[in-house]
């Protein structure tokens, strides 16, 4: 068990992890080795209660926005239709593992605001309007990147296309 926890870590700091992401997986792994308690990344987060199963969810998102991008471009309209419903069955608010009433108000607010800019994503798309598709995606990312900078300041933006 043990090898396969470090394996995961491995291959999620190879296939996805920022650089700040990488040095606390590198510290997990160091105190997994060790016997030692892991290290939170956001210890000030304290409503978040799972906070692996938070982070790959939130990796999810961001590799399913920068599809979008692409497809949104090429204008594949059935791609953009199956990630469009991914997005609007994405939860942060459900990825904290916590109950609602346990959460920021500001972080629901900022959930609220990801899923309307997600359902007019999904409006654009279906009218197959690639301009108000791009400007609705670009919504959605200001929504990820309004909350990232609030609940996660470390991270200096989503950057969807670095």
């Amino acid at each position: 068990m043990k090898k396969f926890i470090i394996t995961s870590f491995i291959l999620m700091a190879i296939f996805g992890c920022s650089k700040d992401e990488t040095a606390v997986l590198e510290k997990k792994l160091a105190s997994a080795e060790k016997g030692q308690a892991e290290t939170k990344q956001h210890e000030e987060l304290g409503f978040i209660k799972n906070e692996e199963g938070f982070v790959v969810h939130m990796k999810d998102i961001k590799v399913l926005l920068k599809h979008l991008s692409t497809s949104i471009h090429q204008q594949d309209w059935e791609a953009i239709k199956k990630d469009t419903k991914k997005l609007k069955d994405s939860s942060p608010v459900a990825f904290t593992g916590a109950n609602k009433k346990d959460l920021p108000v500001e972080f629901i607010n900022l959930d609220v605001k990801f899923h309307m800019s997600a359902l007019e994503l999904i409006g654009a798309c279906q009218a197959k309007n690639k301009d108000k598709a791009t400007a609705a995606f670009f919504k959605v990312v200001n929504s990820c990147d309004e909350c990232h900078a609030k609940f996660n300041p470390k991270e200096e933006s989503t950057s969807w296309f670095q």
